[in-house]
């Protein structure tokens, strides 16, 4: 594992990531719920209310959790800058953001304005903490890498998802004449292209070679991707503006941002088929799965001149595989390798006692096991949702996988931090 660029005196406490992973899978579980009490096949339309409401308990609940926790790691320890008062910052996000997120969902759910009325004040507050204490962090960094890069557009990206999206929030609560469709493809343009691709694009500079033992990415590929990338969305958002722009132009714009998102992918699995270690992994499989998703979404995304009847369930297509495939894939991998990392690296800080002790090795904080079991099922769950806009019982699938996903992984971070409280009680002994 390489960790010789890391900045291990920087860390943050371990109980702030901590606090957001533990809360996060609980999301996973009230979306699997949701789309069950509701009747009928709620992928039918990716539109209606109730899958809305779904969605955000996947991406703000489940997703931006997870991300914010791991930022808050990342920015001291990666980039050599820890955020001011992390302690108050973790706070003023993580509260809002649960209070905020369960709001606008029941919101949604429940056509209730009054619930959204109260929720994007709370996203906004919880947001605007975060990217603020983020933006300081990358502000003052010595460090000049692509990891810092992507991170930054990363939270450019957020700041306009997250502004738009409370645009959308009081719009349908207040019945304001706004232009919905531009703001929401706006909105999800930039939450998904822009703050979860790159973001996992700059954390992946990092985590491929330590974690998976490759070489490093290409500079080449290093130093220009997450530009690229970031320059594409904002292309793809100019030709909102004009009232009708060329169909041509704006299919050029999305092929170029799938062309540098496959990019990135095909250059990952070329990387990992040079690690060192060929021993299966279930992390890595997560990462291969999710990669593969991330070409798959490209290819119904682009499909769509070829066959323009099936141009709505193809996007369907590439926003499931996309959402579940992608970003669900990778985000779990990761959280299955930094919450054992945290947790040794943070008992090995001990010293000399925590090596009397005996600190437990990484693959023996989460059992490997458990993570295999957690991969066949998320394996499952993706195929049931590229058949679930069809298929009443794959929906029931999709459904349940997200629910049981949300429970392996709380059972997974909750094993972590039971570990870690264990073995600190035997080093405080030590220690007395």
């Amino acid at each position: 594992m390489k960790i010789a660029s890391l900045s291990p005196d920087q860390s943050p406490p371990i109980e702030l990531p901590l606090r957001f992973f533990v809360v996060a899978p609980v999301f996973l579980v009230l979306a699997g719920l949701l789309l069950a009490i509701i009747g009928g096949n709620p992928f039918a339309d990716l539109r209606s209310p109730t899958q809305i409401a779904a969605t955000h308990h996947v991406t703000l609940g489940f997703m931006a959790m997870i991300m914010a926790g791991a930022i808050q790691q990342l920015l001291p320890v990666v980039i050599g800058s820890p955020m001011p008062a992390p302690r108050l910052v973790a706070w003023l996000t993580f509260l809002p953001l649960i209070a905020g997120t369960l709001l606008l969902s029941a919101g949604f759910a429940l056509g209730e304005p009054a619930l959204l009325n109260l929720s994007w004040p709370l996203l906004g507050l919880a947001f605007l903490v975060f990217i603020t204490a983020s933006l300081i962090s990358l502000t003052r960094a010595s460090a000049k890498n692509a990891t810092k890069t992507a991170l930054l557009l990363s939270i450019l990206s957020l700041a306009g998802a997250v502004a738009f999206g409370m645009l959308l929030a009081a719009g349908y609560a207040n019945g304001l004449a706004l232009p919905y469709g531009k703001l929401a493809t706006a909105h999800i343009t930039l939450a998904l292209g822009g703050w979860v691709l790159l973001l996992i694009v700059g954390v992946s500079y990092q985590v491929v070679p330590m974690f998976q033992l490759t070489p490093n990415y290409p500079k080449w590929i290093a130093a220009g991707l997450a530009p690229a990338i970031f320059a594409a969305l904002l292309l793809n958002l100019a030709l909102l503006a004009p009232e009708s722009a060329p169909y041509w132009t704006e299919f050029a714009a999305k092929a170029i941002f799938w062309l540098l998102a496959g990019c990135f992918a095909v250059a990952t699995f070329m990387l990992q088929n040079k690690r060192r270690r060929r021993v299966p992994d279930a992390t890595l499989s997560f990462f291969r799965l999710g990669m593969a998703s991330l070409l798959l979404a490209a290819l119904f995304s682009l499909a769509t001149p070829l066959a323009p009847a099936m141009s709505e369930p193809l996007g369907v297509l590439s926003a499931l595989s996309f959402l579940l495939g992608f970003a669900l894939s990778i985000i779990q991998g990761m959280l299955y390798k930094i919450i054992p990392f945290l947790v040794w690296f943070h008992l090995f800080r001990g010293g000399i006692n925590a090596v009397k002790v005996g600190i437990p090795n990484m693959k023996e904080i989460i059992p490997e096991h458990w993570m295999w079991r957690h991969l066949w099922l998320h394996g499952g769950t993706l195929l049931a949702a590229l058949l679930a806009p069809w298929s009443l019982a794959a929906a029931w699938l999709v459904m349940i996988g997200l629910l049981l996903q949300g429970m392996l992984m709380c059972y997974g971070v909750i094993t972590g931090i039971t570990v870690y409280r264990r073995t600190f009680q035997k080093i405080e002994q030590a220690q007395a």
